[in-house]
């Protein structure tokens, strides 16, 4: 009936080693869960970006390919493929097309001449042989800008392609 005086002992004499133990365990499998959860959350979401700036850039690259069979492929002389750069304003979406269905590109067109100065496709002069301007050749830039995404997975790619075209 009098209680054991070395069980007591034994009770004081343990200082809890297991519970400072089972917190550190905790916290420490906690912050690493944490860490492999923001890792692979960012991974994912780079992922994401890298594939839709890779749309963006397929996108542009076709809209430029577009641009130039605009100008050469359906023009016969340097003074109708000025006009057809000057009225040039393709906007396409590739909502038919996998792979580019978030999609769409934008192109323009300037042109010079062989001199700096702008085209002027309605100057007939300009395209004469015997012209005061001596002008033989014109220069295109066709800017196509492909955008893909939304929000935070927005990606444009903006290219540009330069051609010329001599008088026949």
């Amino acid at each position: 009936m009098f209680p054991n005086i070395e069980c007591n002992k034994n009770r004081r004499g343990q200082s809890g080693f297991l519970l400072p133990l089972a917190l550190f365990i905790l916290v420490v499998m906690g912050v690493l869960a944490l860490t492999i959860s923001r890792t692979s959350i960012q991974i994912q979401t780079s992922s994401i970006q890298e594939f839709t700036n890779l749309q963006a850039f397929y996108a542009a690259e076709s809209g430029a390919q577009r641009g130039m069979q605009a100008l050469f492929l359906s023009t016969a002389t340097r003074q109708v493929t000025d006009q057809a750069c000057d009225d040039m304003a393709i906007n396409h979406n590739f909502s038919g097309v996998n792979g580019l269905k978030i999609c769409t590109v934008t192109v323009a067109c300037s042109c010079v001449y062989q001199n700096g100065s702008a085209c002027a496709a309605g100057a007939v002069a300009n395209y004469q042989l015997t012209s005061a301007m001596g002008v033989t050749r014109s220069f295109y830039t066709l800017t196509s800008t492909g955008s893909c995404g939304q929000d935070q997975y927005r990606a444009e790619r903006i290219i540009e392609v330069g051609a010329y075209r001599e008088q026949e």
